[in-house]
């Protein structure tokens, strides 16, 4: 038997599991930092799928009856619209930041520069993001917090859909980040992933992602301490890690990263190709699709408070 397991573990040292599986301890509940909740989806370099957990997550949240906001706030590489179908969006966060700014942000200000996505009864409001991703400079924390404080008693979530980090460890840099100035293009993703309310992580399923995953925990470590996030592990299967998948990247996670999965989101591409189609979330292509039924999930969890959230997202 001890040779077995020896066997099973040794076939992938990449994603090795060192020590005897712990539970992490809940860190204390973190004090609201912004003045609405905000939501931070984000993950690794790589494309793990995150702008789709995040277009469908505040879908998921609207149709429960929350008043939803869903802001594109990837600097880098900006794609909200382009997945939901929209071409000529208003100016959105950029017209919004600058308002707000300047103390002239009204409700109809708010209405004209986002778009309505009608869910059934319900209302998803969408901010596009950045025209040109040169624009950056222009998102800073300062704007965004006082768009935030423009928002309260007209929305209750904001789900924000991050770009990835351009630096990760010294001496390691995204061509992006090069030219360097005062204001860093990390600067906005740190802010928001320490503040935020709630932070997704989303990691793919294979080793690269997994590997990519482990670093970016890294990255949010330096960040803070109080960064409790939950993890969603998207486009679930065993092609590429075997039999054993699920139970491998729960025990990678938990005694590298020190964090529990929260969701398997499983590979779902006929429907997700749909979607992306047709320009809708899944919760209007299709209810019963499995990488549906499983956002449902996350998005619950994301209604549950942190100490308890712990209890509901046992795997």
């Amino acid at each position: 038997m001890a040779t077995m397991e020896t066997k099973q573990r040794g076939r992938r040292a990449h994603l090795a599991v060192v020590g005897d599986s712990q539970i992490p301890n809940a860190p204390a509940v973190k004090e609201p930092a912004y003045p609405v909740n905000v939501i931070a989806i984000w993950g690794p370099a790589g494309s793990p799928g995150k702008s789709t957990i995040a277009t469908n997550v505040a879908a998921e949240l609207a149709l429960a009856g929350q008043k939803v906001l869903l802001v594109d706030l990837d600097t880098l590489a900006p794609s909200l619209a382009l997945g939901l179908g929209l071409v000529d969006t208003p100016a959105g966060l950029s017209a919004c930041l600058r308002l707000a700014e300047q103390d002239r942000l009204s409700i109809d200000e708010f209405n004209r520069l986002t778009i309505s996505i009608a869910l059934g009864r319900n209302e998803l409001k969408f901010m596009p993001g950045l025209s040109s991703a040169h624009r950056w400079p222009e998102v800073t924390p300062e704007r965004f917090e006082k768009l935030l404080l423009g928002l309260v008693g007209v929305i209750e979530h904001v789900v924000v859909d991050l770009s990835q980090a351009t630096v990760f460890k010294p001496n390691l840099f995204h061509p992006s980040s090069m030219a360097a100035s005062e204001y860093s293009r990390d600067t906005l993703l740190k802010s928001v992933l320490a503040k935020a309310a709630k932070v997704v992580m989303v990691s793919g399923c294979d080793p690269v992602a997994a590997q990519r995953f482990l670093v970016a925990k890294e990255f949010i470590a330096e960040i803070s301490q109080s960064i409790d996030p939950l993890v969603a592990v998207n486009r679930f299967r065993t092609n590429a890690l075997g039999g054993r998948a699920k139970q491998e990247l729960i025990e990678t996670y938990l005694n590298l990263a020190q964090l529990r999965i929260d969701a398997f989101i499983p590979e779902d591409r006929d429907n997700l190709d749909k979607a992306m189609l047709n320009g809708l979330p899944l919760a209007l292509l299709k209810r019963s699709s499995p990488a549906r039924l499983a956002i449902a999930e996350l998005a619950k969890q994301l209604l549950v408070s942190s100490p308890s959230r712990r209890s509901v997202a046992k795997l």
